[in-house]
C-alpha cells in the first residue's frame, strides 16, 4: 500500500484531498497541516520523512496571497521556493516522489493560443515568480517530480473566488468584475482526483497541465456561479485598467492539458459542470454546519430542562410530550427556516401530502428522539436532523446532548464521524478537529443484535431465534433513541431489527449515517431501503444491517 503525504492539509486542495480519500482504499495518507509540518524548516521536514515511510508526497502547502506578496517577497519566496526545496531533497533521500502543485501565473499571458508545458515562462508578480523558482529548485534537487500547473483554483473550502462571489452576490445587487483575463476554472476535487492518478499511474515524471475544459473570462465566471446558485445579482464587466491590483495578472493563461489527458486516459470535465457540482457541494457542506449548530443550541435547550423538573403530556397517538421537545424543536426551526428547504418534523403541523409531494429536498427532524429515556433520565435521547433529497438521506445529523456525543454524515461521501465535544457550545472548526471517522464491525463470531429498550416485542425475539442458525454466539445490546442505528454505524452492533411503529423522523438521520459506512436499511415490506416524504410518514418494519 502507498503512503501519500500531503503537506499544507488545511487548504482548500489539501481538504479536497481529504474528501475524495475513502474512494482510494489502496492507498494510504497521511495528512500534514502546517502547525505540525512547517515545510520552511528543513530539520523539521528531514525528521518527519526519516520517522514517517513516505512513497509519495504532494505538497499543497503555499503563500498564494497573490497581491499581498508584493510587499512580503521574503515570506512568498521562504515557502514557495525554500519550503520545495526542503521537500525535494527530503524526497530525494528517502526515494519518493514528489508531487507540487504550480500555476498558470508562471506565464505573462501574452500567447493568443493555449499555453503548452514547453512554453517559456516570464512571471509578472512575486507570486508567480517564487512559484516559478520553485519549479526550477525542484527539477534541480531531485529526479523524481510531478509539476502540476493549474488555474484558477476553487472549492467548496477555505478562500477562493466562488465563495466570494456567492458572499458578495448575497449582499450587493450589482458586481462589477474584470472580463478582458481569459482562463479556466479548475475545481479543486477535480484536481485532487487527477493527483491520485498520477500516484496510481506513475507517468513519466516532469511538468504536466491541468484545468477544467473551457476558458472563460472572470465576468463570465461571476455570472455563471450566480446563475447556478440561483441567485439575481447583477454583473457588469469592466477592464482589468479599471481594477488595478498590486500584482500584475496574465490577461490570457489557458493552459494546454492535452499532454496530461493522454498520460493519464482521462476526460477533463468542463468547467461548467464542475461547477455547479461544486455548488452543490458548498450547499451540503453549509447545510450540514447548519445542522449541526442547529442539534448542539437544541441540546443544550434540551439539557437546561432535563436538569429541573418538567411537566409531561400525551399527545394524540399516546406518545409523551415535554417541554424539552417543545423548546428543541423551536430552536431547530429557527436555523433551518433560514435554508431553503421546507421541514417536516415530529412538532410541526403536518402537511397534506398534496403540499409535499413535489418536494425535491427537505428536512426531516426529530428534535427529542426517545422522549421516554429523557424521562427516564438515561440519558439515551437523541437530536435528529436529516436533508433528504428524491426521497433518500443525503446527509444526517445526531446528537446525544446527555453525552455530548455527536454523530454525523453526507451519504455521498462515504464516511460517518463521531466527535465527543467538550460543551454544546463547540465551534464547527473543531468539531472537525476532534470528529473520527467510525465503521462498522469486521467479521465477528458474535452477532450483536441491538434492541430498543421499549420495544422488545415477540416478532423481534423471534427474529432473535433466526439468528441462532448461523451458528454464532447471540449477544443482546440495548439503547435507547436513534442511538441503535449509531451502535451499528461505528460497529457496537451487527444488526438492528425493528418489529415496531417508527415515523420517517426516527430514522432518517440514523439511515444516512449509517448508509455513508454501506449499512443497509432495508424495508421488511419492500425488500427495499426505506423511502422518505411519503405519503405515509409511518415506516414499515425494517432490519439495519451491513
Amino acid at each position: 500500500m502507498k503512503r501519500i503525504l500531503v503537506t499544507g492539509a488545511n487548504g482548500q486542495l489539501g481538504k479536497s484531498i481529504q474528501k475524495i480519500q475513502s474512494t482510494y482504499p489502496q492507498l494510504s495518507f497521511l495528512f500534514a497541516p502546517s502547525q505540525e509540518l512547517d515545510i520552511t524548516n528543513e530539520e523539521q521536514v528531514n525528521t518527519f520523512f526519516r520517522e514517517n515511510p513516505i512513497d509519495v508526497c504532494v505538497n499543497c502547502a503555499a503563500y498564494t496571497a497573490v497581491d499581498k506578496a508584493e510587499s512580503e517577497m521574503d515570506k512568498a519566496q521562504t515557502v514557495n521556493v525554500d519550503g520545495a526545496k526542503n521537500l525535494a531533497r527530503s524526497c530525494k533521500k528517502h526515494d519518493a516522489t514528489l508531487v507540487q502543485i504550480s500555476t498558470d501565473f508562471v506565464f505573462d499571458g501574452n500567447n493568443e493560443t493555449v499555453y503548452s508545458e514547453e512554453d517559456s515562462t516570464n512571471p509578472l508578480g512575486v507570486y508567480a515568480m517564487t512559484k516559478r523558482d520553485a519549479e526550477k529548485t525542484i527539477i534541480q534537487n531531485t529526479n523524481h517530480y510531478y509539476i502540476l500547473r493549474t488555474s484558477w483554483l476553487y472549492s467548496e473550502f477555505g478562500n477562493n473566488f466562488m465563495k466570494t462571489m456567492l458572499r458578495l452576490g448575497k449582499q450587493i445587487d450589482t458586481l462589477t468584475v474584470v472580463s478582458d483575463q481569459i482562463g479556466s476554472p479548475t475545481y479543486a476535487e477535480d484536481l485532487a482526483h487527477v493527483i491520485v492518478q498520477f500516484v496510481l499511474k506513475e507517468p513519466a515524471f516532469g511538468i504536466y497541465h491541468y484545468s477544467n475544459n473551457g476558458n472563460i473570462s472572470w465576468y463570465d465566471f461571476a455570472k455563471g456561479i450566480f446563475e447556478n446558485a440561483e441567485l439575481t445579482t447583477n454583473v457588469d464587466p469592466i477592464p482589468t485598467s479599471s481594477y488595478p491590483t498590486p500584482a500584475k495578472r496574465p490577461l490570457y493563461s489557458v493552459l494546454d492539458t492535452s499532454k496530461i489527458e493522454k498520460a493519464l486516459q482521462i476526460k477533463i470535465p468542463h468547467w461548467e459542470s464542475s461547477l455547479k457540482k461544486a455548488i452543490k457541494n458548498l450547499q451540503m457542506k453549509e447545510s450540514l454546519e447548519t445542522a449541526i449548530e442547529a442539534s448542539l443550541k437544541a441540546g443544550a435547550a434540551i439539557m437546561k430542562i432535563y436538569e429541573r423538573e418538567f411537566d409531561i403530556s400525551i399527545k394524540d397517538d399516546r406518545s409523551p410530550l415535554t417541554e424539552a421537545d417543545t423548546a428543541s424543536n423551536n430552536v431547530i426551526n429557527s436555523f433551518l427556516e433560514e435554508t431553503v428547504f421546507p421541514i417536516i418534523s415530529e412538532e410541526n403541523k403536518q402537511l397534506e401530502y398534496d403540499q409535499r409531494k413535489d418536494w425535491k429536498t427537505c428536512w426531516i427532524v426529530d428534535p427529542l428522539d426517545g422522549t421516554k429515556e429523557f424521562i427516564k433520565r438515561n440519558g439515551e435521547f437523541t437530536v435528529n436532523i436529516a436533508l433528504i433529497t428524491d426521497g433518500k438521506p443525503e446527509m444526517g445529523v445526531i446528537y446525544v446532548p446527555a453525552q455530548k456525543t455527536l454523530y454525523y454524515a453526507v451519504v455521498k461521501e462515504g464516511k460517518a464521524y463521531k466527535a465527543a465535544l467538550e460543551n454544546h457550545e463547540t465551534s464547527i472548526e473543531e468539531i472537525y478537529k476532534v470528529a473520527e471517522a467510525i465503521q462498522p464491525e469486521e467479521e465477528s463470531d458474535t452477532i450483536k443484535v441491538v434492541g430498543s429498550r421499549s420495544h422488545m416485542n415477540q416478532e423481534t425475539q423471534d427474529f432473535i431465534e433466526t439468528l441462532k442458525g448461523e451458528n454464532k454466539k447471540i449477544e443482546i445490546v440495548s439503547k435507547g433513541s436513534s442511538l441503535k442505528f449509531c451502535l451499528v454505524a461505528e460497529g457496537n452492533a451487527t444488526v438492528y431489527p425493528r418489529y415496531a411503529p417508527t415515523m420517517e423522523w426516527d430514522t432518517a438521520a440514523g439511515q444516512a449515517i449509517c448508509s455513508a459506512v454501506g449499512i443497509k436499511v432495508i424495508s421488511l415490506e419492500t425488500d427495499k431501503t426505506l423511502g422518505y416524504n411519503r405519503e405515509n410518514l409511518l415506516n414499515p418494519w425494517f432490519i439495519c444491517r451491513k
